[in-house]
Order: C-alpha cells, then structure tokens, then sequence
C-alpha cells in the first residue's frame, strides 16, 4: 500500500470531533451546490457538502429565494452554509437567524470573485480592507451557535497578496479552519492555482488549512496534497459534471485504484440529478441547472459531443432521462446520437 499523503498536525476545534476525518470536501458554489447535486457527491465520497452561498443582506431582510439556498433541513451528512456580505450587522443578524437550522459549520465568503458580489464591498473585496473583513468575522462568530470557518484568496492581486496576515487573523479571531483558493481575486479563475502559497498558509497557521484550486481527480489531489500538507481539499469547478471525482480521491486516501466510472453509471447518475433538480426547482429551472453539468460530463467519449447536443435540445426533463436511461443501457453515446461511424 502506497504511504498515507502527508498531512500537517494541527489544532483541531473541539467542537467539532468529526474533523479529522474530514478530507473532502464539496465548495459553495451559486447555482450548483444545491442539496440534490450535493446527495450525489456524498454517494461517491464527499465528506461535507456547502450550499450555496447566501447573502446576508437576503436572509436578513427575509427573502424568500435567499433562504431557498440554505436547503438543509432534515439532511443526512455533514453539510455547511456560507455567507456574505460588506455589513456586519447584517452578517450578524444571518447568523443568529441560522441559529436552529440544520448546519455544522457556518462559513464567512472571503473569497468570491464575482463582479456583482465584489461590487458590493463582499467576497473577495473584503482582502483589501481587512480592519472590515475582522468587524465582520467578530460579528459572525458573535452571532452564530455553531462554529465559524472563512474562505479566502491570497489577495486581490499581485501587489497585495496578505494571505499569511488574513489567515492569523482568523485563526487569532477563532475560525475552525481557513479553506484558501490559490488564485488573486483579480486572476478570478485563469492562470494557475499557487500551491506553494497555500503550502506556506498551512506552515504558517496552527488550524487546519482547507487547500482549493486545481484539482481535477484523484491524481491532482493527491499532488496538491503532497505538495502543501493540508488537512483537506475543497473541490468547486472540478466537481461539476464530475461527482465521481470524489471517488478517485477517496481511493487515494485509501490507497488504492481508482475504479473507472463507466459511461453507463454516468447517464444514471445524471438521471438521477435531473429528477433531483425538477423535485427541489421545478421542471424549467430544474433542466436548466443540469445542463450546466452536462457541459463538462461525459468527456473522453466517442460521440460524447453530439450527445450532449441532443440532451441540450430534449424537451423537459422527461425527454432528457429518457435519453439518459437509452444510452445507458447501450453504454455508448455514438448509437444514441447517430454518431456511430
């Protein structure tokens, strides 16, 4: 058996006993990480799933599609919520308000690099005024019942990277852990992940360190891992369309090989998100969410392309798991797209 990956020992909350075991994990992202796509990843080896992320602002002020996001009653598993916002009373406020709803960590978004979040003085924008960024830890962990974890970049940009400063700050405030995307908010998500910064926030830091950036499988994650120490690694892009990549990295834990994840699991699974999706959105929203992760599935196929173009032109949900169930049976998208020669 290949030697465990390297891990760096570190000063586990004690609120949370489950944390140790925890290796991966399922980022916030908008209009992704609902609790349908996020049953799915736990099937194939997440350890904790987030929500969306949610404003502040909406949950304070009552908005109905605001607490859609926070879609976690009743849910089996680890799960997390993440919020944002430039208020700290507002960030206060939505703490409190999620005190009694089903979480175990509540998560404060540093980190976002979207325009109309950082417009807005949230997510990322909160690097460059860190006397801010603490108001609103301060008010989070004052407000909230659960324990409170941060995700951050390594700065806005080149000229003022503060990762190290932003990150003993959280832990001096009592984050449970720091999760640190290797990009500036001004590369948003181009270039390449630095992992030898997130290498140098776990050295630096006695909490645990969540890595995120660049891992598309098993094998990235375990070279991330070698590479910094972490204690786990977040996945947000690389899981869409891509649930099982879970799996690979949970047999990299276990060390062992990965099994390869056939063409005909890959329709079933997406079946089974679809129902998912129309249950939990509606028919209309419902399909629109899955195609968004039918984009980057069935990569490496022969005839993986004009498939994907026939479900993105199926007409509801129904036509889609029809298409999905067809080629499933067949294993292979070419005769169901008439791509066969």
């Amino acid at each position: 058996m290949p030697p465990a990956l390297p891990r760096k020992e570190t000063r586990l909350d004690p609120r949370l006993p489950w944390l140790g075991g925890v290796r991966r994990l399922l980022s916030p992202m908008a209009g992704v990480t609902d609790r349908a796509f996020r049953t799915i990843c736990r099937r194939y080896g997440a350890d904790m799933g987030f929500c969306e992320f949610a404003s502040a602002s909406g949950l304070t002020y009552g908005g109905e599609n605001t607490w859609k996001l926070v879609d976690t009653d009743g849910e089996a598993g680890l799960v997390g919520v993440q919020i944002f916002g430039a208020d700290p009373e507002h960030m206060r406020q939505a703490a409190r308000l999620l005190s009694g709803r089903r979480l175990d960590v509540l998560d404060i978004n540093f980190g976002c690099p979207v325009k109309k979040v950082v417009r807005k003085c949230g997510g990322s924008a909160l690097l460059a005024d860190v006397p801010l960024l603490e108001r609103i830890v301060r008010a989070v962990i004052e407000g909230s019942e659960v324990p409170v974890t941060a995700k951050i970049r390594t700065g806005w940009d080149e000229d003022k990277v503060n990762y190290v400063e932003v990150g003993l700050l959280l832990q001096e405030l009592g984050c449970a852990w720091v999760t640190m995307h290797g990009r500036t908010r001004a590369q948003k998500f181009t270039g390449r992940a630095d992992w030898d910064r997130i290498a140098h926030l776990v050295e630096s830091l006695d909490v645990p360190v969540i890595g995120n950036g660049d891992v598309v499988d098993g094998e990235s994650y375990r070279r991330l891992v070698g590479h910094t120490r972490c204690h786990g690694v977040m996945i947000g892009r690389g899981a869409m369309g891509n649930p099982w990549i879970f799996e690979q990295m949970k047999a990299v834990d276990e060390g062992r090989p990965a099994r390869t994840v056939t063409f005909a699991e890959m329709c079933a699974v997406t079946a089974d998100h679809v129902r998912g999706e129309v249950a939990a959105r509606g028919e209309g929203h419902g399909c629109l969410v899955v195609r968004s992760h039918i984009t980057r599935c069935f990569r490496g196929y022969p005839g993986a392309a004009a498939f994907r173009k026939l479900l993105f032109d199926a007409d509801g949900s129904a036509a889609l798991i029809a298409l999905l169930d067809q080629a499933a049976g067949l294993d292979d998208p070419r005769v169901v797209a008439g791509d066969a020669g």
